[in-house]
Order: C-alpha cells, then structure tokens, then sequence
C-alpha cells in the first residue's frame, strides 16, 4: 500500500512539474513557444469535448425498447406468439403500447413487410357492424385509408389486405408506441 501510495506521489509530482514548466514556457513569450501552449491548449479543449461526446452518447438510451423496431417516430412490437385479441391488447398495453394504430399507407406497408406470413392482431375494431372503426387510442378509422373485409369487429393483417375477424381467434399481434 506503502510503496502505491509512493509511486502516486511520485507521478503527481511529476505532472506538476510538466505543467509549471509549460506555463513558464509559455509566459516567456517567444513565438515557437506560444505556437506549442495554443495548439496544445486547442488539443486539451478539443480531447476534453471528444470525451464529453462521447459519454453523453454512450448514456443516451436507444430510441426503441430490444426487441421493438423503430419507423417514423413509433417503436413496433410483433409477437411470436398467438393469441385472442384480448389477451393481445393487454400484452401490448403492459408494454406501455397500444395494439397497433396505422396512420399512413406507409406504415402499413411497413407492418405487412415486416409481420411475415402470419396474421396479425392490430387496435382496430367497433361495437357492432352499424357503427365506426375506431382504433385503440381512441381516434376514428379513416376509412380512405384501406378497405376493412370481413363483417366482424375486430381488424387483422393477414397476408395481403386488413380483414376482420371475432375477438376469439387466435393470432399474433403488433404493438405501436410513440418514441
């Protein structure tokens, strides 16, 4: 511990006496000299930002949970798994997630290219087949957005189009939430 101890002081000496024979050299005011403390000074600053850069970075949490995939603001969860449509709407909300809300054709293409063959669960669903769609988060379907099949209340993607289908069937499901 002793000779630790030593060795520390040593080193803390020896950085102290680089440091005041740098600023000696630098207030004698020759140019080479002040050439060296202004490029070692910019060298210091500009070593000092890099690290500081580089630890915000390293702390900055990613955008979307392990797992999840990120597209246009939201972070996408698709199971491996079947399940009803309840059961998948309570995974996704103990997610932190809806049962997935498509506001764009865009991301529709996105969600049947990356969901695979199977079907999937999305919040889309109503009441009865007299009243609206409405999705999970409570906005209203725009139905100029995609064609609804089916005569049931609760939406899926299947392998080509948006269909419907009753609560009861089993399938996987996406969950969507806001970065």
């Amino acid at each position: 511990m002793a000779v630790v101890l030593l060795v520390e002081e040593k080193r803390n000496e020896d950085n102290n006496s680089v440091t005041e024979s740098l600023f000696t050299k630098c207030k004698d005011g020759r140019v080479a000299t002040w050439k060296l403390c202004v490029f070692g000074a910019v060298s210091v600053i500009g070593f000092l930002v890099l690290i500081s850069i580089i630890i915000r970075l390293s702390q900055r949490p990613y955008p979307c949970p392990h797992s999840w995939i990120g597209f246009e603001g939201k972070c996408f969860y698709f199971s491996d798994m079947e399940k009803n449509q309840t059961w998948s709407r309570a995974d996704c909300q103990s997610r932190g997630a809806n049962l997935a809300v498509i506001q764009s054709r865009k991301e529709l293409d996105f969600m049947m290219r990356y969901k695979g063959p199977p079907d999937h669960w999305i919040g889309l669903s109503r009441q009865n087949p007299r009243q609206s769609w409405e999705w999970d988060d409570g906005t209203e379907f725009d139905s100029s957005l995609f064609p609804i099949g089916g005569g049931e209340n609760f939406a899926f993607l299947n392998a080509e189009k948006v269909t419907s289908a009753r609560s009861s069937g089993e399938r996987h499901w996406i969950c969507t939430r806001q970065l």
